[in-house]
């Protein structure tokens, strides 16, 4: 059963679509979705949508961007009625529902108000077969001006017009690229629904290859892989996406090593927090004065005890230059301590 079309794109971008169909499917920056966004702002997996009896209802899965319904932010892991002519926004990206139009609705309610009705007859009703939703990924091979009729398994079908194809309901879409003799062939429809079922995800991964090279979105397990790349060694006692972060900007960190900016870098990756660093100089307020070569890095946070000391110091000293000491302080935000310049 079709319940209606996604519309997707970017602002003033290529607009395409995506037919929904009954049960669950996902929204989100990885392959592993149903429908794939590529972008650092939208979610690995950022929104789900189900169609069941009832309608058809979208959830926000707890996004860091959140996910706005028309103009309202979704309640995140709360689900929403969607309705026809909604509009979500994900990210960068605007993405229209329109609800499937029941089949027995006048035609010209389906054809946008293009055929009126006589004044005082009754209301022309759609056929079965024409109201069928015609698969986007047919549709889009499609030359310009010619549509599909898709057809109710058995009974005679009706005659075609001009620049329409016959299709089986419920058969392959790969039934496309065979010659018309064969598109009112059922058992054929039905066999290359086998090979369809098997390739299609295939197929998907290929379409969306460049997801898997990338740290931002590519699935976790293959994190430690990619950062064989640029030589990393991975501590799973850190959060996802600081790993994720860390292979991302590794190149970037590599031409800064042994500078400040460099050093200042890898804690906030690590840590969530920018460090104060103090270099020999003039004694501050409240604080000794540091001898040459060695330099003070200073890290406030909310809760010291929750960072790991030796991976700090380790993470410091292989970014610091060679010839220098360091002096390493945790303090907790908000003390008098952590308010000394």
């Amino acid at each position: 059963m079709d319940y209606g079309i996604l519309a997707y794109a970017r602002r003033g971008g290529i607009v395409r679509r995506y037919s929904l169909q009954i049960g669950s499917m996902t929204i989100g920056s990885t392959a592993e979705n149903d429908l794939v966004l590529e972008d650092a702002e939208v979610a690995s997996r950022h929104v789900r949508i189900v169609c069941d009896a009832d309608g058809v209802w979208v959830t926000d899965l707890g996004s860091s961007t959140g996910t706005f319904l028309n103009t309202t932010r979704l309640t995140p892991n709360t689900r929403r009625e969607l309705r026809d002519g909604d509009i979500l926004r994900i990210g960068p990206f605007f993405v229209r529902f329109t609800q499937a139009t029941p089949i027995g609705e006048p035609a010209d309610q389906i054809r946008g108000g293009a055929q009126p009705r006589p004044s005082g007859g009754p209301a022309p009703v759609v056929p079965p077969e024409v109201a069928a939703r015609v698969p986007p990924r047919i549709a889009a091979q499609l030359p310009p001006g010619e549509s599909i009729r898709r057809l109710p398994g058995g009974g005679a079908p009706p005659r075609l017009r001009p620049g329409e194809r016959r299709l089986v309901d419920g058969a392959s879409t790969y039934m496309q690229y065979m010659p018309p003799i064969y598109h009112q062939t059922d058992f054929l429809g039905r066999f290359l629904l086998i090979f369809e079922s098997i390739l299609d995800p295939l197929e998907r991964t290929i379409d969306h290859i460049q997801l898997y090279f990338d740290p931002r979105v590519t699935p976790e397990e293959l994190l430690p892989w990619l950062a064989t790349w640029v030589d990393l060694v991975l501590s799973e006692k850190w959060p996802i996406d600081r790993r994720r972060e860390l292979v991302h900007s590794a190149a970037e960190l590599y031409r800064w090593r042994g500078t400040r900016r460099g050093l200042s870098d890898f804690i906030r990756i690590y840590s969530g927090v920018e460090p104060i660093i103090q270099e020999p100089g003039p004694a501050l307020r409240g604080a000794a004065a540091l001898p040459p070569h060695v330099f003070r890095v200073i890290l406030e946070l909310p809760d010291p005890e929750q960072i790991d000391r030796d991976i700090l110091e380790a993470i410091i000293e292989a970014e610091k230059p060679a010839h220098t000491a360091f002096i390493l302080e945790l303090r907790k935000r908000g003390t008098d301590e952590s308010r000394a310049p």
